[in-house]
């Protein structure tokens, strides 16, 4: 069978197609999936924090690398030090400088991540904004459960660095580009 320019033509034509379909529905796909998920298996512990589980008598082991589990958001992401776009892309990045201090002392212990890319279009903090005020969630930091309480939510704009600032409390804040596919804003946990 001999391929003519038509045909050619053709098959480039539906490449192109099914490439920009990808392109305009992968942001979106997860915020889609969503309402499908079973929210209670799509997290470490059945949907719950480690700490939540030993209660009902079913103890699991605590992961063995950094992690921070968020449950209302279906987010299991392993935790990196370094701010580099590899450490981004691997997941979780914690953000040492000189004013943000370790997960275990006092201080405002800052984590970043990725909120879409098109290799990972459900992983790391993707559905950050599906937190709420009063939520938990656990930083697994070095063989300990470390338990924090949502206080705030809020969008900032991309060079409001205050909230990195050091705290004179043990805070976690967790930031994001938003909205989805812009790097225009930060939704900060």
């Amino acid at each position: 069978m001999k391929l003519t320019h038509k045909r050619l033509n053709h098959i480039l034509t539906v490449i192109v197609v099914v490439g920009a379909l990808y392109i305009v529905v992968a942001p979106y796909w997860p915020k889609i999936t969503w309402v499908f998920k079973d929210k209670a298996s799509g997290a470490p512990y059945a949907g719950q924090l480690r700490s939540e589980t030993v209660k009902t008598g079913e103890t699991k082991p605590l992961p063995r690398e950094n992690h921070i589990v968020i449950p209302s958001a279906l987010i299991d992401l392993p935790i990196l030090e370094g701010s580099g776009i590899w450490v981004i892309d691997s997941g979780g990045s914690w953000r040492k400088n000189l004013y943000v201090s370790s997960p275990k002392d006092v201080g405002n212990t800052v984590i970043i991540a990725h909120r879409f890319t098109y290799n990972k279009p459900d992983s790391g903090f993707y559905h950050l904004d599906k937190v709420r005020v009063g939520d938990k969630l656990a930083l697994y930091w070095q063989g300990e459960e470390l338990i924090y309480t949502v206080t705030e939510t809020k969008t900032v704009p991309d060079t409001a660095l205050e909230v990195e600032k050091n705290t004179s409390d043990r805070t976690l804040t967790l930031y994001t580009c938003t909205p989805v596919i812009t790097a225009e804003n930060r939704l900060v946990v």
